[in-house]
């Protein structure tokens, strides 16, 4: 029995045969179609192939090779959980077989509209993303105001992580109620790192702009606090807005919100 390295968010330690399989990456990317992505590495040159399910077999590569890598599109296989099963299979060049332990292999947080309960969700992802505000406080010109945000999740960058992408550009709108700097927009970049108990933080920067003499940078930090239909993840974030011409202007928020993916590009 030899032992199975795996650098993801699985820890699988055996599997039978001659071979070691040095697993690099294993993760399902949100962007459809739905695609399983693979790479591994084995001590000795082996031809290799991916059983998902106990039933689907694809073939990684015939040739004799240390190098694996494969690309499966899985969108048309049954979701009947929320975990893909699949096993690496290799042979050497004695024919020597080796089958890894079991994989895991989580879904990402997907919308499959099919059912009118699914279509009632997906209208309320949408109306999330592109409709609903996020309300909050800001700090400006000494008192405190309510304030309504929406962001807009534009690009996104595929990580690792199945729930969330490594960072994103987004497109952001605030309102301040009874403030003389009332209306701004902002375009910002946010990374983003999964942590224990809570979700995940996400720092990050925007250029922030009134169109009307307001010329400045947002700097913030946002903490994913929990889950909501398994779907969107409830946020909090602070962020200090700073002219730097102008010290006076400076201005801070909180707000919080319903983070989703959904609907961005991802890369």
């Amino acid at each position: 029995m030899v032992s199975l390295i795996f650098f993801s968010t699985f820890n699988l330690y055996s599997q039978s045969g001659n071979t070691q399989i040095i697993i690099i990456d294993s993760f399902i990317p949100p962007e459809q179609p739905l695609t399983l992505n693979l790479s591994f590495f084995t001590n000795d040159p082996t031809s290799s192939k991916i059983l998902i399910s106990n039933e689907f077999e694809y073939t990684t590569t015939k040739e004799l090779t240390s190098q694996h890598n494969i690309k499966i599109d899985i969108s048309s296989i049954a979701v009947d959980e929320m975990v893909l099963h699949a096993f690496i299979i290799v042979t050497d060049s004695m024919n020597r077989i080796t089958k890894s332990e079991e994989l895991l292999i989580d879904y990402p947080k997907t919308i499959k509209v099919e059912k009118e309960s699914n279509f009632l969700l997906f209208g309320l992802m949408f109306a999330s993303v592109f409709i609903i505000p996020t309300p909050g406080y800001a700090y400006t010109e000494g008192e405190s105001r309510f304030n309504l945000t929406k962001e807009i999740p534009l690009i996104s960058f595929t990580s690792e992580n199945i729930n969330f992408p490594k960072s994103y550009f987004a497109l952001e709108l605030t309102h301040i109620y009874k403030a003389d700097r009332s209306n701004f927009m902002r375009i910002g970049y946010r990374y983003m790192k999964e942590i224990p108990i809570l979700k995940y933080y996400s720092p990050g920067v925007d250029l922030v702009t009134n169109f009307d003499g307001f010329n400045g940078i947002g700097a913030s930090i946002s903490l994913g606090l929990f889950d909501v239909l398994d779907t969107f993840t409830l946020y909090t974030r602070y962020r200090y807005n700073f002219q730097p011409s102008q010290s006076d202007r400076n201005f801070s928020e909180i707000n919080v919100g319903l983070y989703t993916n959904f609907f961005s590009v991802h890369f």
